[in-house]
């Protein structure tokens, strides 16, 4: 590491630690969602009935992606999406305040001396595989390996700054103002959005003896806080009220915990200047002791915690009653695998008009129904505003943060919002057109034919609720159950369109305005079973 006591070079040498650390832990938390990202969640919404495995999840996400502000956002989004629970979104960010402590004792022990080796190692893994994933995650691994340099930089330019009588003066000064010194860990956790570069600033200035164990443990508590700004402001700033709450949560626990710990401060140091003589590791032990003790206290409590957060942050009147898109959070799209879980539960809610449209379309041709066409026209178009939210939110996303799964379903989403709202069109300006002509010229089908058209109905509205359900589970056999029906279906429709044909010879002037009617909807109902059969291909992976 570079040598030199002159100011410039020093502070230039911090700031450029400051800033390889946080590349580093950009990097690594990228390569590891794009590895991992639809597996983890999936891991995470699995143990949603296992407090103790939920936690341990916690910790081994963080660990795994090197950052606890990124878990804390994945969590948000999953609560926010109704893909988790709030109390186990809460054990899980224990879990992950105890995981994001792991890199400060790598610093506290001198891991960071290993810090060129690693990336040697690591950059012939991810430049000679050959395999995708393990290429992705040779990347991350590589990328820890800017972490440990920055920390080794950081460390580096600290301690000279430190042995400077300016910033003695300094320190000594603020080491007499203990919330001074809690408020400047917030400060700088939260410029750097993380907690490590703050407390491995404060280890490197104790370690030179510029920095009294107490007002060390200040600025740590501090930095504790600090690291959950960016969670909270992502949790206020979206529409979904269950990430408000676990953003609360998550900040106030914390809150509790450093009012706890203030008040024991000096206690803490004395007892930990008898164990460990090395202030380093002092420092790294207490923010680990912290957490720990923080996941201990609050685990137990993480249901209770939720039911208040509920009752203090109700579910506000007209979020229930929204029209438009309920999941759809920008703040996600920096989490993929949240993000298209958000715009599946959209398109999802498509699924769900087309299929009210499609059954309320039957009875706009019967007698006293002119209501009909003009709700039929409002779910339209509450259908065609998810579409272009749902498309909209999907091109958002960051091409090169997806992986090769991630790319597919994306493309299958957009795909399945097209299909969806072409068949909303056909029942909105196609069938209601029809139903409004029959209504205006007092139309009357005859009886066989009315039967008929019924029959066919019923027959494309079942293929649709049979896709549908096929897409919300993922079922490929349901979808080619659905593409082998759709034979049948189309022999239905021959049978519909001969008897109609063959009732033709002995037809009056009015019957043929009927006939019109009859065969123009046999046709749209055709098209729109077109439609669920490309569903059922995208479905079974042909897209």
């Amino acid at each position: 590491m570079l040598k030199t006591h002159d100011p410039t070079h020093l502070l230039v040498l911090l700031v450029a630690g400051s800033m390889l650390l946080l590349y580093g832990v950009k990097q690594v938390t990228n390569a590891m969602q794009q590895a991992f990202g639809a597996r983890l969640q999936l891991i995470m919404m699995s143990l949603a009935t296992r407090p103790f495995a939920a936690f341990g999840s916690g910790v081994a996400v963080t660990m795994l992606t090197q950052s606890s502000t990124a878990t804390a956002s994945i969590m948000i989004g999953l609560v926010s999406a109704q893909l988790l629970p709030l109390a186990t979104a809460i054990v899980m960010l224990l879990g992950a305040a105890v995981g994001s402590t792991i890199v400060v004792q790598l610093l506290a022990f001198h891991f960071t001396d290993y810090a060129l080796e690693f990336l040697g190692v690591f950059a012939g893994v991810a430049l000679l595989t050959q395999h995708t994933r393990l290429q992705t995650v040779g990347r991350g691994v590589f990328s820890f390996g800017f972490v440990l340099v920055g920390l080794a930089m950081i460390n580096a330019s600290s301690a000279p700054i430190a042995d400077s009588a300016i910033t003695n003066a300094i320190l000594q000064t603020l080491s007499q103002s203990p919330l001074v010194l809690l408020l400047l860990g917030a400060v700088l956790a939260t410029v750097f959005v993380s907690s490590i570069a703050a407390i491995g600033i404060v280890m490197a200035f104790a370690s030179g003896g510029a920095l009294p164990l107490t007002a060390a443990l200040a600025v740590t508590l501090g930095a504790n806080i600090g690291t959950t700004v960016t969670p909270l402001l992502s949790a206020l700033n979206q529409g979904n009220i269950a990430g408000r709450r676990l953003g609360i949560i998550y900040t106030g626990t914390r809150l509790v915990g450093v009012a706890v710990a203030m008040m024991l401060l000096d206690p803490i140091a004395n007892l930990l200047s008898r164990v460990l003589p090395n202030p380093s590791a002092q420092i790294s032990i207490a923010h680990l002791g912290f957490n720990v003790i923080l996941a201990v206290v609050f685990l137990p409590l993480a249901g209770q915690l939720a039911d208040v957060a509920t009752r203090l942050l109700p579910e506000p009147e007209r979020t229930k009653k929204k029209k438009g898109s309920r999941y759809l959070d920008p703040d996600a799209l920096s989490v993929p695998g949240v993000a298209l879980g958000q715009a599946m539960r959209e398109v999802l809610r498509m699924a769900d008009l087309a299929t009210e449209m499609l059954q309320l379309s039957i009875q706009a041709f019967q007698e006293n129904t002119k209501n009909l066409p003009k709700q039929i026209g409002d779910l339209d178009d509450q259908l065609d505003g998810l579409e272009t939210a749902v498309k909209n939110y999907l091109i958002q996303l960051d091409g090169e943060t997806l992986n090769e799964e991630q790319a597919h379903r994306e493309l299958f989403l957009l795909h399945i919002s097209t299909e969806l709202e072409a068949i909303g069109d056909i029942v909105d300006r196609q069938l209601m057109r029809l139903a409004r002509r029959k209504q205006r010229k007092q139309i009357a089908f005859a009886a066989s034919q009315w039967e008929d058209l019924v029959t066919y109905h019923q027959e494309v509205l079942g293929l649709l609720q049979r896709v549908l359900a096929g897409l919300a589970t993922h079922d490929s056999e349901i979808a080619n159950e659905v593409l082998a029906y759709r034979q049948y279906l189309n022999q239905i429709k021959r049978e519909v369109q001969l008897r109609h044909l063959q009732s033709l010879a002995s037809s009056t002037p009015t019957d043929l305005d009927a006939s019109a009617i009859h065969l123009e909807m046999v046709s749209a109902m055709s098209r729109i079973s077109s439609h669920t059969c490309s569903i059922a291909r995208a479905v079974q992976g042909e897209l």
